[in-house]
């Protein structure tokens, strides 16, 4: 059975950072990672207000794009994987049967002040596997 590490891919300096360090990981173990990006329909009471085959076709090239930015020639192979639905829920999901759930620390949303988002808080309480959570540390 190989070694799969899932990552939460959001395009932040947090998630390209876990990006980086699961990709050296899985190389240590001879394994794959699964890039997960989620997305969800902005609920509006105007029916046909967003074409879900658009947003998801928008998820796909921009998954694609910040896999390529956050990791160059990697030696270990990478899945990128668009769900629909709620983030926590759907990175749980994917890594219902993987070995390590591998999030940034902070993404696209967030309070200042708050030492674990609140994905990341739901993915350590609910996640079948191990979850690491890797901070972005700037260069001062």
């Amino acid at each position: 059975m190989t070694y799969r590490l899932v990552v939460g891919v959001d395009g932040s300096e947090h998630g390209n950072a876990a990006l980086r360090w699961a990709v050296e990981e899985a190389k240590a173990h001879g394994g794959e990672i699964v890039a997960v990006f989620a997305w969800q329909l902005p609920f509006v009471g105007v029916p046909g207000a967003f074409d879900r085959d658009e947003m998801e076709k928008a998820c796909k090239t921009f998954v694609e794009k910040a896999v390529s930015a956050a990791v160059k020639d990697t030696p270990v192979p990478i899945t990128k994987l668009v769900a629909e639905g709620d983030v926590s829920a759907s990175l749980i999901e994917a890594a219902k049967d993987a070995d390590m759930l591998v999030l940034g620390s902070r993404g696209r949303g967030g309070f200042a002040g708050l030492k674990l988002g609140s994905v990341s808080q739901e993915c350590v309480q609910h996640a079948a596997c191990p979850v690491v959570v890797i901070k972005h540390f700037r260069d001062i």
